[in-house]
């Protein structure tokens, strides 16, 4: 079934409601999931969602796109909340209330729903969970977690992402051993980060590290290093130019839920690199992708170094294939829909 035939045989049935970060662009982002504009409360559309996502002008938003989903949730049978970590305040009560089925997309980790601390906002929200129907979690881990608080009211169903590409992206130029991207900021371990691009500086001198998205500052001095550039914001075309320039995608994590970077990676054909953290580990197809020390991930570089044109190719094709099959926006939609329904 695709999102055009669920919208038309489902409609009104499934009311969306959230926001776009303004970190992703056109291609990444959850708010992606949306099947039509039509039943989409959209928080971009709304005063306020051009300031900082801890200003007050932005929290009123977040309010605002809670308020209208109660507004708008009417002739609907179901409401997916998929930011409620930012947007649920009082709507899960009263469209519960109204006899809507209430859908929550979760992406933070335990200690933000689970953990008693916190401020009387995040008390609120944790309150609110009692009145949520059925959870979406992105991992298998945040999937445990729900399950031990709510069972079987959970289910784990993959971030997406938009496969359009039939072939690599990347050069097949010799200047990609010389670059490793490094892509995104949250639940990234600095720590760890700045111990590899000190390592790289004097064992690999000639190798590039991309930063983008991420926070400088937060690496020390490390981040002025002659090896690293630090990219603030890119256009899509300016990121599909560092992708296409990589080795591969290094993440070093903490922890993690769903990963935008790594789907990007994939879609591109470009090898993912990533701590041995299960929230990403559980995203990448078998193979050796995953590193547990700057040791090893030493090896997998010099591993990379020397690989042929021809099986670099042939891994760009399957890392492809592998993120359409699994990941593809089409087939998550549908996924979350008939979930919301079910």
């Amino acid at each position: 079934m695709t999102s055009s035939s669920i919208h038309a045989t489902d409609k009104h049935r499934v009311l969306y409601s959230g926001f776009r970060w303004e970190h992703h662009d056109d291609e990444s982002g959850y708010h992606h999931v949306v099947v039509s504009g039509a039943d989409y409360v959209d928080g971009g559309q709304l005063w306020g969602s051009d300031g900082s996502v801890r200003s007050l002008r932005r929290r009123l938003n977040f309010i605002m796109i809670d308020l209208l989903t109660i507004v708008r949730a009417v002739p609907y049978r179901a409401v997916l909340l998929f930011y409620p970590e930012q947007t649920s305040y009082v709507s899960p009560l009263i469209l519960r209330l109204m006899g809507k089925r209430v859908v929550y997309v979760v992406h933070l980790g335990e200690d933000y729903w689970m953990h008693r601390d916190g401020s009387l906002v995040r008390k609120l929200k944790r309150f609110n969970l009692r009145f949520v129907d059925k959870f979406i979690t992105l991992t298998s881990q945040q999937q445990a977690v729900f399950e031990r608080d709510f069972p079987g009211r959970v289910a784990r169903i993959s971030h997406g992402a938009w496969c359009r590409n039939d072939k690599a992206e990347h050069s097949n130029s010799s200047s990609r051993s010389c670059r490793i991207a490094v892509v995104g900021d949250t639940y990234r371990d600095y720590r760890l980060l700045e111990r590899i691009l000190v390592f790289f500086e004097h064992r690999y001198p000639e190798v590039m590290f991309d930063l983008v998205g991420m926070k400088p500052e937060r690496l020390k001095d490390v981040h002025a290093h002659a090896n690293v550039i630090c990219h603030r914001r890119l256009s899509r075309e300016a990121y599909g130019e560092v992708l296409r320039g990589a080795l591969f995608m290094l993440l070093p994590l903490q922890f993690a839920t769903a990963n935008n970077a790594l789907l990007e990676a994939l879609t591109a054909g470009l090898p993912v690199i990533c701590s041995d953290v299960e929230g990403a580990r559980e995203y990448l197809p078998e193979g050796d992708y995953v590193f547990d020390s700057i040791d090893d991930l030493a090896i997998k570089f010099e591993y990379r170094l020397t690989l042929p044109q021809a099986d670099r190719d042939k891994e760009a094709r399957m890392l492809i294939s592998y993120a359409r099959k699994n990941y593809s926006w089409e087939v998550i939609r549908e996924r979350v829909h008939q979930y919301c329904l079910a």
